[in-house]
């Protein structure tokens, strides 16, 4: 008898400590953690607005092997490859949906508009510009 009560206590206690266990909601994931690794670079826009408010849009879309990498280490790199061309940066995110991109020639000042495990959209402002010029980023995984 006390053999199938320390059973069923066993039993019991793995179950509560299975069942507690949960994954972390991507809800309440931070932004960094969602937008780390590799991601495939489908096509960019860019908004040039004139004096007046007028915006200009060029898209480019790009092949599968252009990519974005955000990289997990303590500089928090970013490395964007378009067909031959590497560029490599810093990045930031803050709480929410901001986030900062600092290439060598420019930064971008960005609104998260999607992410999920495998579509990340951000809209970064060129800091500085004059005219305004905006950057959409579509990406996948």
């Amino acid at each position: 008898m006390k053999k199938r009560l320390l059973l069923a206590g066993t039993i019991l206690l793995f179950i509560t400590g299975f069942t507690s266990c949960k994954k972390q909601e991507d809800a309440t994931k931070p932004l960094r953690t969602k937008m780390l690794g590799k991601w495939q670079v489908n096509k960019i826009e860019v908004t040039t607005y004139t004096s007046s408010g007028t915006p200009t849009t060029v898209s480019t879309s790009y092949s599968p092997s252009d990519y974005i990498d955000f990289k997990d280490n303590e500089n928090d790199d970013f490395e964007l490859g378009l067909g031959s061309n590497r560029s490599v940066g810093t990045y930031t995110s803050t709480i929410g949906d901001r986030l900062f991109l600092d290439f060598s020639s420019k930064d971008l000042e960005c609104n998260v508009s999607t992410i999920t495990d495998n579509q990340f959209q951000f809209t970064g402002t060129v800091v500085g510009s004059s005219p305004k010029v905006t950057e959409t980023y579509y990406l996948s995984r």
